[in-house]
């Protein structure tokens, strides 16, 4: 049972030290202050999203 406790706690250490550079890499989302925001995509394309009640809800290539 010890030998157990202590595979847990190094697999959860294992998890919290993965976890962190992903978190770290996290960019802030845009200011939800308007209903559509213009913003750069991932691959540095403009893309329009909608926000809805000051959460972004979604976006899509601009366009008709």
């Amino acid at each position: 049972m010890k030998q157990f406790g202590w595979i847990l706690a190094v697999l959860a250490a294992l998890g919290v030290l993965l976890a962190v550079p992903i978190m770290a890499r996290r960019t802030p989302g845009p200011d939800c202050t308007n209903r559509v925001v213009i913003m750069r995509g991932p691959h540095g394309a403009p893309v329009e999203c909608v926000c809805i009640g000051g959460t972004l809800s979604t976006c899509f290539a601009p366009g008709p």
